[in-house]
């Protein structure tokens, strides 16, 4: 099969063609700023849950054929691509605002351009890696916006993520007799020491980290997150190159904050608090995350794990994501529904 048919094939099933449904895209401007925005869902009556992605730089949307098909059957999907990230990179320019509290200030506009346009009160959150940075600070600040927040592959505390890391690469390393991979890692010194960390060496370590099952579990290789990417009726081949274009803008700059981001004192929350857990993630550990659950208090929290995922559980149990969503974050979102809207009660 042709990657023209593949991607043909795969956009008929996407399709969305009963008349209740939605699937719309649009640019809309936030914080000064162009970004792309998808809306999908069977049903307009359904609770809408907004995406924010990881990277930084690296768009859900692409990815989003393998999982989220059976998602819009329950929730009215909402992606959008943050500024300088994918479609939204067609517009960098000099002097682009890439700090973290823009990228937040960006998806309360979101949430607030969503409530007009779909009739809702409230959206639930749903942080991938990077964007739980942003949700989970969304969810802090502007709890009156959010019927839920939920984490996948939560970020806590940047600084332990590396030490865990890296610690699961070399441990990984000495018991397979990997000696090119512990060279490497030994070549870091001090991970990831007292000084910034450099790209080069933050690659080193997240290489061997993620060779050892630490994105996607059991495996070496992942070839399928990122050639899925090839095959999405959503992009075409000029919208893909978009991709590397925003994360060299991205990544020098937003690195530090990502790699220092520190929430373990932030635990105190009025929204309910969901979170997706890989067991096998070790590109941003589990550990700091349960640690900090111990003193988080919320109207409501509630903890899935992932067994047989790594990072990328959406992708990887795409079957137990769609249940755990449905039966812990869709009852959250019976009071934020769009006005004379009913979400269908799974027979669970």
């Amino acid at each position: 099969m042709s990657e023209d048919l593949g991607r043909t094939v795969i956009a008929d099933l996407c399709r969305l063609p009963n008349p209740e449904a939605i699937d719309r895209t649009a640019f809309v401007e936030l914080g000064g700023v162009e970004q792309f925005v998808s809306i999908r869902g069977r049903s307009r009556a359904n609770p809408v849950l907004v995406v924010c992605h990881g990277g930084p730089a690296l768009p859900s949307l692409p990815s989003s054929w393998i999982w989220q098909r059976g998602v819009e059957e329950y929730f009215t999907v909402v992606n959008y691509d943050q500024r300088a990230s994918g479609k939204s990179a067609a517009t960098v320019s000099d002097g682009l605002d890439l700090r973290v509290e823009r990228y937040v200030d960006d998806l309360v506009e979101l949430i607030a351009w969503v409530q007009a346009e779909l009739g809702v009160r409230k959206v639930g959150v749903l942080g991938h890696s990077w964007g739980t940075i942003i949700g989970l600070t969304v969810a802090r600040q502007r709890p009156d916006l959010l019927w839920a927040y939920i984490g996948v592959g939560q970020v806590i505390s940047g600084p332990e993520n590396e030490v865990d890391s890296f610690g699961h690469a070399m441990r990984s390393a000495v018991a397979d007799g990997n000696g090119r991979a512990v060279a490497e890692l030994q070549s870091l010194g001090e991970y990831p020491g007292a000084e910034p960390l450099t790209v080069e060496r933050i690659v080193t370590c997240r290489r061997w980290a993620q060779h050892y099952g630490g994105l996607s579990a059991y495996r070496s290789d992942f070839a399928y997150f990122t050639e899925s990417q090839e095959l999405s009726p959503y992009y075409t081949d000029a919208d893909l190159g978009l991709i590397g274009v925003g994360q060299q803008v991205t990544m020098t700059a937003v690195l530090p904050a990502l790699l220092g981001f520190d929430a373990r004192d932030q635990t105190a929350f009025e929204v309910p608090m969901l979170q997706f857990l890989g067991r096998h993630d070790w590109t941003t550990p589990t550990g700091p995350v349960v640690r900090w659950l111990e003193h988080v208090t919320a109207p409501s929290t509630h903890v899935v794990w992932f067994e047989n995922s790594a990072h990328l559980c959406m992708l990887e149990e795409p079957g137990t994501f769609l249940v755990s969503l449905v039966t812990h974050a869709l009852p959250h979102a019976v009071d934020a529904m769009p006005v004379g809207g009913q979400s269908k009660t799974p027979a669970m």
